[in-house]
């Protein structure tokens, strides 16, 4: 679907044709859900909000590790780490989307705190318009740049063809990824978790049911297994959709904008998220061409798998700190300070146990884990894979706080701070270490690098949050 059909869906007709209008607008403070943000019980609006977010990230993770499951056992170690060798590329398209998706998200709920619907709404509209346009423009200029692009993220000959591959077909659908990602964003904040959720959960079934039909049925390999995933953000996409056309949402759109100035101000309070993706792209950039260079295509088979780990426990942590945000910027804006305390403290709760959990797990069961993804046949990426776990299972213990507080800081309109966490935890820490403790310690060096980058960000998390509790910030709004 084009842009242009994308905003040519049914509007009432001898209304003003640059807003779309509908009978029955709702007032966005009248909203009773918005209300519950504000007013509601801590525990109930939270989880309200959260459970759903979840289970949404719940899906996203599962399907992404049975991508994984699907790749590595029906079309081989070598195409799973082409999967991983592509994955810059999608983490710097993400990072401009999220950046822009988030930052406005969180400016439109403090209007929203604060009553002003006209500035809600021209948020939200700004919003989606940058990242439609901005996703379209890198998509086309990947396609006629791919066998550049492929070169520069360091594909060897043997992955070269792979990667090209997966990269074309995904290119062609990520224009989809982007902007459901943006339209979920405010679909939270309009007071609608659930159905940001079922987006999610729907599009994670449609991949995986694709995956089965095109990899493990009908031997489609690589293109087959983007063709699944391009599938499901299609999905996602609709489902969005159908929200920001009908009677329940409170937020509206309109292409007649003015004061554009206001995406740089959403562009700097969602920076913080931009600095997560890009780091994850550089990052995995770095760690493919130090795996390839050191293990072969094993090395990087290795870490793919380790990454899909991690993966699936930051899904499930950002799906705490997600819902938390526009909970705590709409709470920020009205200036309730004991509900900001309350919201989050079950965020680092929850990211606590979910922690904790994955870490029994890595320790009870590696070989078990390690063995979804490659058959006993691989021994070299089965060798490389559990010294990866048994060196990194500690960064679980500080990677929840870590993101939770990030999104704290981003919430309160804090994003320096948040940008400092998110870069010293995914770009500048690992980087460094990858590059010097390998010098001191070997291969160790390699595996132990994100449990020493997640604890000293940990350390910068409680510095920063001593000088911007919730009753300072509060206190300095009044």
């Amino acid at each position: 679907m084009s842009l242009i059909a994308l905003y040519s869906l049914p509007v009432n007709p001898g209304l003003s044709p640059g807003i779309l209008q509908y009978p029955e607008r709702r007032d966005v403070m009248s909203n009773d859900r918005v209300a519950d943000m504000l007013k509601g019980n801590i525990a109930v609006v939270f989880f309200y909000h959260a459970i759903p977010n979840v289970l949404g990230m719940l899906a996203i993770s599962s399907s992404g590790v049975v991508d994984g499951i699907f790749v590595g056992n029906y079309v081989g170690h070598s195409a799973l780490a082409a999967i991983n060798i592509v994955m810059p590329v999608f983490s710097l398209l993400l990072g401009v989307g999220i950046m822009f998706s988030v930052g406005g998200m969180v400016r439109c709920g403090k209007y929203i705190g604060e009553s002003n619907n006209e500035a809600a709404n021209a948020v939200f509209s700004k919003t989606l318009i940058t990242v439609s346009l901005l996703t379209l423009f890198f998509a086309v200029s990947g396609i006629l740049f791919i066998d550049q692009v492929v070169t520069m993220l360091g594909a060897n000959e043997t992955l070269a063809p792979l990667v090209r591959e997966y990269l074309f077909v995904m290119l062609v659908f990520i224009f989809f990824l982007p902007v459901s990602l943006c339209l979920s964003f405010f679909v939270r904040v309009d007071g609608q978790p659930v159905l940001a959720a079922s987006a999610i959960i729907s599009a994670a079934i449609i991949n995986i049911f694709f995956d089965w039909v095109f990899v493990a049925s009908w031997d489609m390999g690589l293109r087959g297994a983007a063709l699944a995933t391009g599938i499901a953000h299609i999905t996602s996409f609709l489902v969005l959709m159908f929200h920001f056309v009908s009677k329940k949402s409170a937020l509206r759109f309109s292409w007649h904008q003015k004061e554009w100035g206001e995406m740089l101000k959403a562009a700097y309070n969602g920076i913080s998220e931009f600095a997560n993706q890009l780091a994850a792209a550089v990052v995995i950039l770095v760690f493919n061409w130090v795996m390839i260079g050191r293990f072969g295509v094993e090395g990087v088979a290795a870490f793919t798998i380790m990454h899909y780990l991690f993966f699936a426990e930051q899904m499930i942590v950002y799906g705490f700190s997600d819902a938390l945000q526009p909970i705590i910027s709409t709470n920020y804006g009205a200036r309730k300070l004991d509900r900001i305390k309350g919201f989050l403290g079950l965020a680092s709760i929850c990211v606590a146990v979910v922690g904790l959990s994955l870490v029994v797990m890595l320790l009870s069961m590696p070989e078990k884990l390690a063995g979804l993804f490659v058959d006993n046949e691989t021994a070299a990426t089965m060798s490389i894979t559990l010294a990866f776990i048994s060196f990194s299972w500690p960064a679980f213990l500080w990677n929840g706080f870590n993101v939770v507080f990030s999104a704290y800081f981003t919430a309160i309109h804090k994003p320096l701070p948040s940008a400092f966490v998110a870069l010293s935890r995914t770009l500048v820490l690992p980087l460094l270490l990858v590059t010097t403790l390998p010098v001191f310690f070997g291969d160790t060096g390699i595996f132990v690098t994100f449990s020493v980058a997640e604890f000293v960000t940990f350390l910068f998390v409680l510095f920063f949050f001593l000088l911007m509790r919730p009753d300072k910030v509060v206190h300095e709004m009044t």
